[in-house]
């Protein structure tokens, strides 16, 4: 608990900054493809953390930087995945690592009114590049108008009651201790209507109103318990549900990750389940950030 009060606050503004740009590119991204598969929001987010990679000497005399590893949505051809992304806390002084804490991300994208979304397509995934070549001899034309609409009745699709993916992640909490949350990916507003053929490609300066929200595993759960098989959830009932714990990703990841808030510390009896979640490449996760923070010597 000690440790984690040391770090100073340009430590935490700096990550904190880190994940608000995050935030605004994944947005973006879903504004200008609304019907965009979510692994590559996954990615977007990823991507967006890579500029902060390097080691970056603050005013306070911290050394912080981020490692990034993202192998993709491969797993998810044949199996439930507990968590798409695994945020993991260094806390160093004097070469020494002196804290560690990690938190589990479970990402879920927010469907149009049409449910048109790009999904995993195991087929198409088993012809690989080679599925660009198979393509409809008459293909619809790209002309064609569609529209896009999100507001606050919109679903999230693949969070579905009593699945196979929430049955594994409550099973996961219960047996290793460790929470979940969900990592939601919104438009930067909403009510928002977007119409194909777009006629220019949307830039976002501001960091979004609605964007990437975090939420507990078990608020979202509570919720699923209630409803029959294959059910699925507003963006106005997690919301309202959720209540205060209804986090911008960046406060998630730098404001009570790097606090006694959220996450969980590393103990060395976690050693084995932290290396089964995050080491195997068929492991269940799909990305790892580590966020380092090297304290003065003195």
């Amino acid at each position: 608990m000690a440790i984690w009060s040391t770090i100073p606050d340009d430590a935490i503004a700096w990550f904190h900054n880190a994940f608000a740009d995050a935030n605004r590119k994944v947005a973006e991204a879903l504004v200008n493809v609304p019907n965009i598969r979510e692994t590559s929001l996954d990615d977007t987010f990823i991507q967006a953390l890579i500029p902060h990679s390097a080691p970056t000497l603050l005013d306070s005399g911290v050394l912080v930087r981020m490692d990034i590893h993202n192998i993709g949505g491969l797993r998810r051809m044949w199996r439930w995945e507990v968590a798409d992304i695994g945020i993991l806390v260094f806390v160093i002084r004097a070469r020494r690592i002196i804290a560690r804490k990690i938190g589990f991300l479970q990402a879920k994208r927010l469907y149009p009114t049409n449910d048109l979304v790009d999904d995993e397509d195991p087929t198409g995934f088993q012809y690989g590049m080679n599925a660009f070549l198979k393509r409809d001899p008459s293909p619809l034309s790209m002309a064609l108008s569609q529209r896009f609409e999100f507001h606050s009745q919109c679903r999230y699709g693949a969070i579905q009651a009593k699945s196979d993916q929430v049955l594994s992640i409550n099973n996961f909490s219960q047996q290793s201790g460790y929470p979940v949350h969900y990592l939601l990916y919104n438009p930067h507003k909403l009510p928002i209507m977007i119409s194909y053929p777009v006629s220019k490609r949307q830039v976002l300066r501001r960091v979004p109103a609605v964007g990437c929200r975090v939420v507990p595993a078990p608020t979202i759960h509570s919720l699923l318990s209630r409803l029959t098989k294959g059910s699925t959830l507003t963006f106005q009932q997690i919301q309202h549900h959720a209540g205060n714990d209804f986090w911008q990703v960046q406060h998630w990841a730098a404001d009570l990750m790097l606090s006694c808030k959220v996450g969980r510390e590393i103990g060395p009896e976690d050693e084995e389940i932290v290396r089964r979640m995050i080491e195997r490449r068929a492991g269940p996760i799909g990305a790892a950030i580590a966020m380092n923070i090297e304290l003065p010597s003195d």
